[in-house]
């Protein structure tokens, strides 16, 4: 006669629960729950091009260079 194996009662738990989560967040529930959208605005201002960071590079590389 054959024994039959034990499943642990966490794993069958925390299985049963995982899957209801995710037939809960596929149909709909959790809608959004598990996303994230970022809003953001940016200014003509606030861009700063390549020239004017390589500028601002080099002009702060000099001031460490100079004399005190």
């Amino acid at each position: 006669m054959e024994t039959s194996r034990h499943i642990s009662f966490a794993i069958l738990a925390f299985t049963v629960l995982a899957a209801g989560t995710l037939l809960l967040e596929h149909t709909g529930f959790f809608a959004g729950a598990f996303r994230t959208e970022i809003l953001a605005r940016v200014d003509a201002g606030d861009v700063v091009s390549v020239d004017e960071a390589v500028t601002a590079q080099n002009t702060s590389a000099s001031d460490k260079a100079s004399p005190r």
